[in-house]
């Protein structure tokens, strides 16, 4: 598209689009996106599982950091209400040969695996965690982001399905993504995928996924400065490193919904001020509100400024791997990805900030006709290549302008901070997590 008005309606039309869509009851939309679609293309899928280790050791290790980090009005799920269960995983990989439409091949799993490994050019693995407000989505909605990263980067991908809210509270799902990467890195005896460096693995993920990338991170650089850093995992002591990168596309990262951004942002955005299952009219049914009511799906209110529920609270990034973002300057969510880049670069972590003028949530997976989508993309799948093979990576902050993608320099990642001080923003989380009302269901007015 030529002109930036045009590129605007086309923004508009999809913030209202996604607006006008009927809210559902939690349930019924889980059970909407659970369902697996069929691939298509040149890319092949392998549905696989991360099987749970039979010790305790790896709860044990992520509920040892969240004791670390918690503030005293912190309320956390018991580790025994917090299963260690089998990690579905999607597998991803380029199919040479294949015409676009190409039906996926009539194969057993685990010969669709070996082809996949087979054809791969490099021993990357990008472990890709789904977006959908921890509530819904699976592997196969999100391929139009994870099967282009694998046909861009001609890498493996390990997209997977980890435990959803409300009936999972934290920190299920960051146990999930926790088992899925060392899975990748030491895998059991007999299992069908190859495994994988910790220097070649890239956390990548989308909205609420990115939230989990952000989550493991802290929790990998917390667990490190313990005396014992090691776990006990299918039967081997084994290390928990740091991954080659992190890269993130649209995160929500501040579940407070303190951030200026999400409240003077949102007229092309189609996320609203609140979670929709947050707001006052969504539809209840068995499972929310929870049984006994809380204030928000993942947690209690008063533990949304946890530093692995919000990434934004993270006071120190220090030892960090690289960091790429990906937002667009229209979605409520960015001042949350601001912070995470400023705390980064001022712990002396390489921050690539990238920020898409007229663009919102998740722009580069649902605005395929425009030129900023393949170009956010073209960014992604280098990142990804150059923090696995070790490269020197320089910190800078990027405006990418309508029409065409010009580049306007924003200056040192450093300066991205929304507001005057980390104090002040993790004082303000603080006051908006005070003023949430328990969920129950009830019409009333919201109070963010």
């Amino acid at each position: 598209m030529a002109t930036v008005e045009e590129q605007k309606k086309l923004v508009r039309a999809i913030a209202r689009s996604f607006g006008a869509n009927t809210l559902a009851p939690i349930s019924e939309t889980q059970r909407r996106s659970s369902l697996d679609k069929p691939g298509r293309g040149p890319v092949w899928i392998s549905r696989n599982v991360f099987a749970a280790p039979s010790e305790s050791s790896i709860r044990d290790a992520l509920y040892q950091v969240i004791e670390q980090l918690k503030e005293e009005y912190h309320i956390i799920t018991p580790a025994e209400q917090t299963p260690i269960l089998d990690v579905g995983v999607e597998f991803i990989g380029p199919r040479q040969g294949v015409a676009s439409d190409a039906p996926e091949p009539q194969l057993p799993e685990v010969d669709k695996l070996r082809a996949l490994e087979d054809e791969c050019e490099n021993d990357l693995t990008i472990l890709y965690i789904h977006g959908g407000g921890l509530y819904f989505g699976h592997p196969s909605d999100y391929r139009a982001a994870s099967a282009r990263l694998a046909r861009m980067t001609k890498s493996r991908i390990a997209s997977i399905k980890y435990r959803l809210v409300p009936q999972n509270t934290f920190p299920a799902p960051i146990l999930d993504a926790l088992i899925a990467y060392a899975s990748l890195l030491y895998p059991p005896p007999n299992a069908p995928y190859s495994p994988a460096s910790p220097n070649r693995v890239i956390f990548a993920g989308n909205s609420s996924g990115a939230n989990l990338c952000f989550a493991l991170t802290k929790f990998l650089l917390e667990f490190q400065k313990l005396l014992n850093s090691d776990i006990l995992f299918h039967g081997r002591r084994v290390a928990l490193p740091l991954p080659g990168g992190v890269t993130d596309c649209s995160g929500w990262c501040d579940l407070c919904d303190s951030m200026p951004s999400w409240h003077t942002n949102g007229a092309n955005d189609f996320v609203s001020v609140l979670q929709p299952a947050c707001q006052p009219s969504f539809p209840t049914d068995n499972i929310w509100p929870s049984n006994p009511p809380r204030e928000h799906t993942y947690c209690r209110a008063a533990t949304l400024d946890h530093e692995l529920v919000t990434p934004a609270a993270v006071r120190d990034w220090t030892g960090a791997p690289p960091m790429f973002f990906l937002c667009g300057c229209e979605e409520r969510g960015i001042d949350g990805n601001r912070v995470i880049a400023a705390q980064a670069a001022r712990s002396g972590v390489a921050v690539d900030w990238n920020e898409y003028e007229g663009m919102l949530h998740e722009f580069p997976i649902i605005t395929a006709k425009l030129p900023q989508a393949k170009h956010a993309f073209g960014l992604w799948a280098n990142a990804c290549l150059n923090y696995a093979s070790g490269k020197e990576i320089q910190s800078r902050s990027t405006k990418w302008l309508m029409p065409d993608c010009t580049r306007y320099d924003l200056g040192p990642p450093s300066n991205l901070l929304p507001l005057e001080s980390h104090e002040e923003i993790r004082r303000r989380m603080k006051i908006y997590n005070s003023n949430r009302p328990i969920w129950t269901g009830r019409l009333s007015d919201p109070k963010l």
